[in-house]
């Protein structure tokens, strides 16, 4: 039976972009940990009222701030260690600085009392401690060389798809964006080591999508596409194509491998699919569709996870890999 795609704990913006409940979590201390190694915060300040000094919640940060520790979910330690899934040294140090916290103080911090001054005087140096421990992190030569290392690969990432996508806007001002997303859920696939699927998976995608561009080699104008693996097990494929905006929607489904309609068939393992094909209308002026900078910040939303996750192993890339499709322009 096909998986609902609501059962795949998958999350969805702009029609397009999906996160898995696990990736949205790690979302959130990430922005928990932006919040702190901003050089400017600081949790509390000191107020002098009718020459009575105190020490009071440095709103509005520190209430969001805890607000978002409140509700985040402990990080699996697989990934803490796991060597495809880059998870970013920010993540790493916020959570184990947190968990250290924790031992510090009976029970979370309640965002509700932060207003009060007895509450901020019986939490002030646990705080302190637990903000400075992420502060000083992320001054390390480590911390530093990976957040170099995740703007450099967004960046690398940004700078091709702008090109081909100026390119597009300029020649055709208006053109359609077929845009596919195929989640492949692996549940199936425990018995079988990763490498393996791997290598089958990418292969049948690699000869997936040739076939769909042979067969639409003459109305195709650009095509790219990218695989990643998200934290629920599943693999998650994202294929775009550009046509004239006279040419009907383009589909792959004719081009998938399937058995009973449910299952991606790869060499010796069957993988339930869930698929999701829609068209975008571009349009330089933005009249009835995205022009060229909605779609780059649909496209920088699409590569934000970057800084604090993404996967990369022997067989599948946080790149977009780009067909050659010359023969149209």
């Amino acid at each position: 039976m096909n998986t609902p795609i609501n059962q795949l704990s998958l999350m969805t913006s702009h029609d397009q972009i999906h996160f898995c409940t696990k990736e949205y979590n790690l979302s959130l201390w990430q922005q928990a940990s932006e919040i702190i190694t901003n050089p400017s915060y600081t949790p509390f300040k000191r107020k002098i009222t009718k020459k009575i000094q105190s020490i009071v919640c440095n709103s509005p940060h520190t209430d969001h701030l805890f607000e978002l520790l409140k509700v985040i979910q402990p990080v699996d330690a697989q990934y803490l260690t796991h060597k495809s899934f880059k998870l970013s040294e920010s993540i790493k140090a916020i959570y184990e600085a947190y968990k250290k916290f924790g031992y510090n103080l009976p029970e979370p911090i309640n965002p509700l009392y932060l207003n009060q001054p007895t509450y901020i005087n019986y939490i002030y140096q646990p705080v302190i401690d637990f903000i400075n421990e992420v502060k000083l992190h992320s001054t390390n030569k480590k911390a530093i060389a990976d957040r170099n290392t995740r703007k450099d690969l967004i960046n690398e990432i940004k700078k091709k798809n702008i090109k081909v996508m100026k390119k597009l806007f300029k020649t055709k001002q208006q053109f359609n964006l077929n845009v596919f997303t195929y989640v492949f859920n692996m549940e199936q696939c425990i018995s079988r080591d990763k490498p393996f699927i791997e290598q089958a998976l990418t292969q049948q995608i690699s000869r997936m999508i040739d076939k769909f561009n042979e067969n639409y080699k003459s109305e195709i104008l650009e095509l790219f596409f990218q695989l990643q693996r998200d934290l629920s097990k599943n693999y998650v494929l994202n294929v775009y194509s550009a046509t004239e905006s006279e040419c009907e929607p383009l589909s792959m489904q004719d081009f998938i491998p399937q058995k009973n309609g449910n299952f991606f068939i790869a060499p010796q393992i069957d993988i339930t699919l869930k698929t999701s094909e829609t068209l975008w209308s571009m349009n330089i002026q933005d009249v009835n569709g995205l022009n060229e900078k909605r779609w780059k910040a649909i496209f920088s939303e699409l590569l934000a996870k970057y800084h604090y996750v993404y996967y990369e192993s022997e067989y599948v890339s946080p790149k977009f890999i780009y067909k050659d499709c010359s023969i149209n322009y």
